[in-house]
């Protein structure tokens, strides 16, 4: 069977049929995609239509997919980077603070701060 150039007008019949196939799970996360969340993913390479996901989930597919050839990651790197982020995120910490990292206190004073910002003479209500 040969590939069909989809029309505009025929994606929702697709991504519904897709939807019902995948029993309204999203195809990455495996998580139920509500009513208005769901988009059918394509390769951007080749324009072929993988599957449907959660916006999110295509989001983030792309960001990981276009960063790949820049950042020199290949399949099996990306792989052993996906299994190992969970693990990564929850258990790896240091005594050490990054210094561009702010407390909800810091951003309140700095938002303070700049609201404050005295007039410019000649920049008055005059």
């Amino acid at each position: 069977m040969g590939t069909t150039k989809l029309k505009y007008s025929e994606i929702p019949a697709v991504r519904n049929y897709l939807l019902e196939q995948q029993e309204h799970r999203c195809a990455l996360c495996n998580d139920v995609i509500e009513e208005g969340k769901a988009v059918l993913d394509h390769d951007h390479r080749s324009g072929i239509i993988r599957r449907v996901l959660h916006r999110g989930c295509n989001s983030l597919l792309g960001k990981i997919e276009n960063n790949m050839a820049r950042s020199e990651v290949n399949l099996i790197r990306l792989m052993k980077f996906a299994d190992n982020i969970y693990e990564y995120v929850t258990n790896n910490t240091t005594d050490w603070i990054h210094p561009t990292h702010k407390t909800p206190e810091e951003r309140k004073m700095k938002a303070y701060k700049k609201k404050k910002k005295p007039v410019k003479p000649g920049k008055g209500k005059y």
